[in-house]
């Protein structure tokens, strides 16, 4: 279970057993093979990008791909699980694949790196011990509401992290600062360890003003704590 990067491409931000394991590996599980090359490029894996061998997962058709790919190579090859970005299988469908693993008695290997909703928990200042992450709020407008208000009363024991699709991180946040109660307190995450541009601020509501922070198309978490 190999992590990629959430913000800059380099590999002074993975640990160094991390890097070496995946130095050993060519055969690769992907959600996308074009990240995945870019990855193995800037980490400068010893292997020419010719000699690769990928399969991108494809919750379509079942993950059919990818048990195939399984059965095809690993009585010759470590198979590597790379995630689109941060940790597989937390928030990610790499998960599927450890869990086949598993049904086939294959040992099961993660590697160390960084995860954007445990770096943005880590600096929110809120409750560490006890947390939730709940992926994307339903579209819908009146669902949206209802999710966020069930979010808001679990977050008075655990806090509660969350995120939106990129393009639309601007609006959302003017949607948490109306909807949110002024005393529950809002962490937004963005652009970790990207470097010059990270940002973390965690504040009540009440002192959240819209647009005060640009979010537009960028990696951003999530956390509120009541």
């Amino acid at each position: 279970m190999i992590p990629n990067f959430i913000g800059e491409f380099d590999k002074e931000y993975l640990p160094k057993r991390t890097i070496e394991e995946t130095y050993k590996i060519t055969h690769f599980i992907v959600e996308k093979e074009k990240t995945a090359r870019a990855f193995l490029k800037a980490i400068q894996h010893p292997t020419h990008q010719n000699d690769f061998v990928f399969v991108e997962l494809d919750k379509h058709n079942n993950y059919v791909g990818f048990k195939l790919f399984f059965h095809e190579h690993i009585d010759k090859h470590s198979i590597g699980v790379l995630s689109e970005a941060g940790l597989p299988a937390i928030a990610d469908p790499g998960s599927e694949v450890a869990k086949y693993a598993h049904t086939k008695g294959v040992p099961v290997v993660p590697l160390a790196g960084s995860s954007s909703l445990f770096l943005a928990l880590m600096a929110s200042g809120f409750n560490g011990q006890n947390f939730k992450f709940n992926g994307y709020l339903p579209l819908d407008t009146r669902e949206r509401v209802k999710a966020l208000k069930e979010m808001e009363n679990r977050s008075r024991k655990a806090s509660q992290i969350f995120m939106e699709a990129p393009y639309r991180n601007n609006p959302f946040l003017e949607f948490l600062i109306k909807n949110l109660q002024n005393d529950t307190k809002l962490c937004v995450a963005v652009d970790l360890e990207k470097e010059g541009k990270e940002t973390i601020i965690s504040k009540p509501v009440s002192q959240w003003k819209p647009r005060e922070i640009e979010l537009h198309k960028k990696p951003t978490i999530f956390i509120i704590e009541g």
